[in-house]
């Protein structure tokens, strides 16, 4: 067995997991050590601390319309400090500004400011569309369904697919029903042997969310928590650490962490 240890009020936590050796349930891969970056339980240690700290640091807003904002104005080639600048600015808007594309427009080319410094906000036209458009949308959502049928019924508003739905839904609900597949999740799953090589999002979206959910209930950690560690997690490594963090097929006979994962590497200090 592993132990894992946190401090939490001046009591002392701690989380049994299973021996390096021995495999995930349902999986062909290994647990892994605790210290080695990548690892199922890496991946379970961390989720199982940030979980006791702060169970909803992703959580953005006080309203699905504020989630909304926050993850439209966030995302691929938006650093997430300009897009958390951006939303804001634009979260104290009125609804009747914001379904305007040109008001949304406006607040969207007036330069933020960003660590002590004037920053321009990217795509704010396309964003402006996008904002205004979804703002307008929202009225018709209903909030009564599950959470996967929440995810669709915002899928198709204006910028929204199945990533950004799942973003939005995951932050308002805390969801554990819904992932959200972006490039370093991606990574991390592939380094990990849950994603198939050949997978491709825009394609295999639900297969490999399914994927994804059914490996954090095997490792005992909430999806909504795991998917902002690694996000956070393979957003800061070093290259030459994600790099090592090469793909492996799930369905290789000889399946193992350390084949998988470079030690020397990984192993924290």
């Amino acid at each position: 067995m592993q132990r894992v240890s946190a401090l939490r009020g001046g009591d002392l936590l701690e989380r049994k997991l299973p021996a390096a050796r021995d495999r995930v349930a349902g999986h062909r891969i290994r647990w892994g050590s605790v210290e080695e970056i990548g690892s199922p339980a890496y991946w379970c240690a961390q989720a199982w601390m940030w979980e006791i700290e702060e169970p909803e640091h992703y959580r953005l807003g006080r309203s699905l319309r504020d989630e909304t904002l926050a993850c439209l104005l966030g995302g691929y080639g938006i650093p997430a400090e300009v897009g958390l600048a951006a939303y804001a600015r634009l979260r104290e808007a009125m609804d009747a500004d914001l379904g305007s594309e040109d008001r949304v427009l406006a607040m969207l080319l007036e330069p933020l400011q960003v660590n002590g410094r004037q920053v321009r906000y990217r795509f704010a036209r396309q964003k402006a569309r996008y904002v205004s458009a979804a703002v307008r949308g929202l009225a018709t959502i209903s909030e009564d369904g599950d959470d996967r049928a929440l995810r669709d019924s915002l899928v198709g508003l204006p910028g929204i697919g199945p990533k950004t739905a799942s973003w939005i839904v995951r932050n308002w609900r805390q969801s554990d029903d819904v992932s959200i597949l972006d490039v370093h999740i991606i990574r991390a799953g592939l380094a990990l042997g849950i994603f198939q090589p050949d997978w491709r999002v825009e394609r295999h979206y639900r297969v490999m969310e399914d994927a994804y959910l059914l490996f954090a209930r095997a490792i005992g950690a909430r999806a909504s928590i795991l998917d902002s560690v690694m996000w956070m997690t393979m957003r800061e490594l070093p290259s030459s650490i994600v790099a090592a963090m090469r793909p492996k097929r799930m369905n290789n006979a000889v399946d193992s962490r350390t084949a998988a994962i470079d030690s020397r590497q990984l192993n924290l200090i």
